[in-house]
């Protein structure tokens, strides 16, 4: 059968939070929620359905990946640490579901690589490897010091800008009859009412999977479903 090409996109919301009573508050419906066990990471969270290409027997692959931005990454504070407290955003869409355990850990060791083990951390990193993360990107943004004022006692406003970027993406092909799509935020710990974060406004994204479907040979297509199936349900 020729490759046929799709394009498949998983699109996220704003994340717009104010500090009120020392914690995070969403200002608009933004479909976002926190992750269980924290007070300051957040998740937003969709699926892309590939049903109906399984069940044509037809395996998704991928040529490449890309992500657009809708606006400008904004903060505003008073009395914050605008050089040592930063955002920390990671985009993940895996042919394996997370749970919000793993996607918290995500931000120590990105899913797919050799996974950091300690005994202060007792975390299931779940089985999957670097395979079943189709798209991955980790960023970690801080309040850009030449605009807007850097003086942690008084009030103060930036852009966000970039420190860290890595794409982790594998870019493999699937059997998956879904993509998990999951945006995540760390934030900083919030302070009292006078001082700390006050507000944090994170544009809407898009990403785009430059996609095709392709029937392979029996054996290795039931293989890969095979795979696809014990992972999907190791959650």
């Amino acid at each position: 059968m020729k490759d046929m090409d799709r394009i498949l996109i998983a699109e996220f919301p704003w994340l717009l939070v104010t500090v009120t009573d020392e914690a995070y508050v969403d200002r608009a419906s933004t479909d976002t929620r926190i992750l269980a066990g924290t007070t300051t990471q957040f998740v937003q969270e969709m699926k892309l359905d590939l049903s109906g290409y399984t069940q044509s027997d037809l395996t998704v692959g991928f040529r490449r990946s890309f992500e657009q931005s809708g606006g400008i990454e904004y903060i505003t504070w008073r009395d914050f640490d605008v050089q040592n407290d930063g955002i920390l955003e990671n985009v993940i869409i895996s042919s394996v579901p997370m749970n919000d355990t793993q996607l918290s850990a995500s931000f120590i060791s990105c899913p797919g690589f050799t996974q950091y083990n300690s005994p202060s951390l007792p975390i299931d990193w779940g089985n999957f490897n670097r395979t079943h993360i189709i798209h991955g990107r980790l960023k970690y943004l801080f309040p850009n010091s030449t605009i807007g004022s850097t003086a942690y006692d008084s009030p103060g406003a930036a852009a966000l800008m970039a420190m860290n970027d890595n794409d982790y993406s594998s870019l493999e092909p699937t059997a998956a009859d879904c993509l998990y799509c999951y945006r995540i935020f760390s934030l900083p710990i919030p302070g009292k009412a006078a001082v700390g974060v006050k507000n944090i406004s994170l544009p809407p994204k898009r990403v785009i999977l430059d996609a095709f479907t392709v029937e392979e040979p029996e054996l290795e297509y039931m293989m890969r479903l095979k795979r696809s199936y014990e992972l999907a349900n190791q959650v």
